[in-house]
């Protein structure tokens, strides 16, 4: 095992390349992104970290139930001496960045990339919490028309109860991912407005009918080659047929974590009131991304 100091010194590399952050609603195309930002040569990406769902919450849990034993003895023993220093927050903040940097770098292994990064859909909720403890990193959010996120998580994750009527439950459906879709939207979009010199948005739309210029931005935007001949490589490394073992966009296949790749799906899915019900709560986000409602 290696000691403290000699791991400290190799995250400190690690710490100095381009450290990036993807996310987005889930079924809105980031793996498909991920897959795309590490396809290129000079760079890793990788999903899922799940440093937003599963680290942070035990390491607070961790802390907090740390602090409470420490308080409780320094003050049941220690009065005298005022007892054992307290952790503070920043204690979360510096294990969670070190835990970050120890599987940036293994993800990473012997590949010489000028950037790193990870994606995991719920990332947009903690873009400010890692960029306090990264300043440099750059932040890279996917968004695609609610009503075909919605398509695609109710074929992946709908699970047909006996009896169950489908539209009734394809409403209830719709109803309680409402409101996640609503708040993730918020916080990508005042993210960006805080810090657009470190923040991207790429919409699944723009990707799938004009990938080219969408991907050569991106690369850019992370100091990557932007050659025409390096994006061409990525995408058609990263198409729909390629990654699915042959599928053509358009073959849907229910239940598939790669289900269908092709934009305005929903239309086969969705009924008229169900479109109006989405536009009523989401039809104000629709103008920022380019939808058409």
């Amino acid at each position: 095992m290696k000691t403290w100091v000699e791991i400290s010194r190799q995250l400190s590399v690690v710490a100095e390349r381009q450290i990036f952050f993807v996310g987005g609603a889930p079924r809105s195309g980031t793996t498909w992104l991920q897959q795309i930002l590490d396809s290129h040569p000079d760079a890793s990406c990788k999903g899922e970290g799940l440093f937003a769902k599963d680290l942070y919450p035990p390491l607070e849990a961790a802390m907090t139930q740390r602090s409470q034993a420490l308080q409780r003895k320094n003050e049941s023993l220690f009065t005298h001496t005022g007892g054992y220093p307290l952790p503070t927050p920043e204690d979360i903040e510096f294990l969670a960045g070190t835990t970050i940097l120890l599987a940036l770098s293994r993800q990473a292994g012997t590949k010489a990339c000028h950037a790193i990064g990870e994606k995991t859909p719920e990332n947009v909720f903690y873009f400010p919490r890692f960029r306090a403890l990264f300043p440099r990193a750059k932040f890279i959010a996917i968004a695609r028309d609610p009503r075909d996120v919605l398509t695609s998580a109710w074929y992946f994750f709908r699970k047909p109860a006996p009896g169950e009527d489908d539209r009734e439950a394809k409403m209830a459906f719709i109803r309680s991912a409402l409101p996640s879709l609503a708040e993730g939207a918020r916080v990508m979009l005042a993210f960006g407005t805080q810090h657009p010199r470190d923040y991207r948005m790429v919409t699944y739309e723009k990707l799938r009918q004009d990938p080219e210029p969408a991907v050569a931005a991106l690369f850019r935007f992370l100091g990557l080659s932007d050659s025409i001949e390096t994006v061409r490589a990525c995408l058609e490394q990263t198409s729909f047929a390629r990654i699915t073992g042959g599928r053509p966009s358009g073959n849907a296949q229910n239940g598939a974590f790669l289900r269908n790749g092709v934009v305005g799906d929903w239309r086969t899915t969705l009924t008229a009131e169900m479109n109006d019900l989405i536009l009523r709560e989401l039809g104000w986000m629709f103008p920022y991304f380019g939808w058409s409602p």
